[in-house]
């Protein structure tokens, strides 16, 4: 294990949790190295931090009976019901639960979307974002017939899903990040009215290699980063990542035109 991939874990470190083998050999790792151990360190108080911000904001012991007292008025009460729902304690009150749930959405939210290698994906994203076109060379044909080809430009065992093995393509190359091989196709035919129009960048990469940990064949995760929008997901040691500009509910709707398994 190196540097990277230990920092990559780490990320999913939870203080009290259990982690699993390669979680404890990141732990033994980040003992031995000393920027590590700190970057570990800030996240677990930062954690400590927001869980007691969550535990410190809980609402008076008679909100339920405020509550419930307000929803039990009559209709001849209004001017009454009115006066005490915008009671400055009342109003506090509500206002505190309120955070509280925005607070543990958030933290959910973010748990959901990270996962070991994450960094690694982002800095595809980024390089797809600065590309200029003038990186890949012409091809034709569809996704699933490229195999012979990224081999020779040297990415060994490149396969396509079912979903992505008709899209057409229109470019490719096969290039190296972090001294790794990534092979990279640009899908589209131009045509804005057909699904297969919409460009996009179709990254596969073996996991393994740049420390990414997702469920197999549990489907696309979608994950934004600045303009772009990525879906990637995992088969066996192999990980597809389909990113272009948009949103994140653009790339949900990309998504649904493709043909299922």
């Amino acid at each position: 294990m190196n540097a990277k991939t230990a920092q990559s874990l780490l990320r999913c470190y939870r203080s009290g949790k259990t982690g699993d083998s390669r979680m404890e050999k990141a732990m033994r790792f980040a003992d031995e190295d000393p920027e590590l151990r700190k970057a570990l360190d800030e996240q677990i108080a930062f954690d400590e931090q927001i869980i007691g911000a969550i535990h410190f904001i809980k609402p008076p012991d008679d909100l339920r009976k405020k509550l419930t007292d307000l929803g039990g008025e009559t209709n001849g009460e209004k001017t009454r019901l009115r006066s005490q729902v915008i009671n400055p304690a009342i109003m506090t009150a509500i206002f505190g639960v309120v955070v509280l749930l925005g607070c543990v959405v958030f933290i959910v939210m973010e748990r959901m979307e990270k996962f070991p290698g994450r960094d690694a994906v982002e800095n595809m994203l980024s390089a797809a974002g600065k590309m200029s076109g003038g990186e890949l060379e012409p091809a034709s044909g569809n996704a699933g017939q490229l195999g012979d080809w990224l081999y020779m430009h040297g990415y060994d065992g490149y396969e396509a899903p079912v979903e992505l093995s008709a899209l057409p393509v229109t470019g490719s190359r096969v290039f190296r990040m972090d001294g790794q091989p990534i092979a990279q196709l640009l899908i589209g035919n131009g045509d804005p009215a057909s699904p297969e129009g919409i460009r996009c960048l179709i990254f596969e990469f073996h996991a393994s290699e740049f420390g990414v940990q997702l469920p197999s064949d549990a489907g696309w995760k979608v994950l934004g980063f600045g303009e772009w929008v990525g879906a990637i997901k995992q088969h066996g040691d192999h990980c597809f990542l389909i990113t272009f500009r948009g949103s994140k509910s653009d790339m949900q709707d990309f998504l649904k035109t493709l043909p299922t398994k």
